[in-house]
């Protein structure tokens, strides 16, 4: 794992977090301080995954995302910001990041938004997931959102923030079955193919980010 921050502070703080998450991960951390450092080091080392600050130094993070995606297209980028306005995470994402994380983040949620964006489902932060999610913040805006049922959306929400199918049933209530319905109606209904498009897709049409 590469965590690229220009504040030593947030370094230190992800590498605490990951030791004190009561799910547990090991893994090597490595550090980078700016985006021509991020972009060195990937050449030299192989990573699963890079945090992402949107604001480091140089040429900024959405556009060393794009580029090191383009050399390393099977690396996976986790954004990591104190930014939730709509058009940092639009960027992001457009740029090829597979979540985005604030940095008020808990260390359990951490672990959790890494692990899932390494297994090839997008994690957002609550704040994020929950800001646009809601189909009264577009009420003139035209979209998919407008077919899904309720139900449909409330998996939507749960599939942006990394639940797994089980879990999903676990929360709402119902059957692991059911919950595949629900995601293949979604799916069908916005167009994609996976969990990937299907958070472009919510990017796209204005429902987070």
């Amino acid at each position: 794992m590469l965590v690229a921050d220009d504040h030593r502070m947030v370094r230190v703080g992800v590498r605490a977090m990951l030791s004190l998450s009561s799910v547990g991960m090991l893994c090597i951390v490595d550090e980078a301080e700016t985006t021509e450092k991020v972009m060195e080091m990937v050449e030299r080392t192989s990573y699963d995954i890079i945090l992402m600050d949107y604001r480091l130094p140089g040429i900024g993070g959405e556009k060393a995302t794009e580029l090191i995606l383009k050399r390393h297209p099977a690396l996976c980028v986790l954004a990591l910001s104190i930014y939730e306005e709509r058009s940092y995470v639009e960027r992001m994402i457009q740029a090829g990041a597979r979540g985005y994380l604030l940095k008020n983040v808990e260390p359990d949620t951490l672990v959790t938004a890494i692990r899932s964006v390494l297994a090839g489902t997008p994690y957002y932060s609550n704040e994020i997931a929950l800001k646009w999610m809601d189909a009264r913040m577009n009420p003139l805006r035209p979209g998919p959102l407008d077919r899904l049922t309720d139900r449909e959306k409330e998996v939507f929400r749960l599939v942006l923030e990394g639940l797994r199918d089980w879990e999903i049933a676990a929360r709402m209530f119902i059957s692991k079955r059911t919950v595949d319905k629900h995601r293949q109606n979604l799916m069908r209904k916005m167009d994609v193919r996976n969990a990937v498009e299907l958070a472009q897709a919510a990017i796209r049409w204005g429902m987070i980010g």
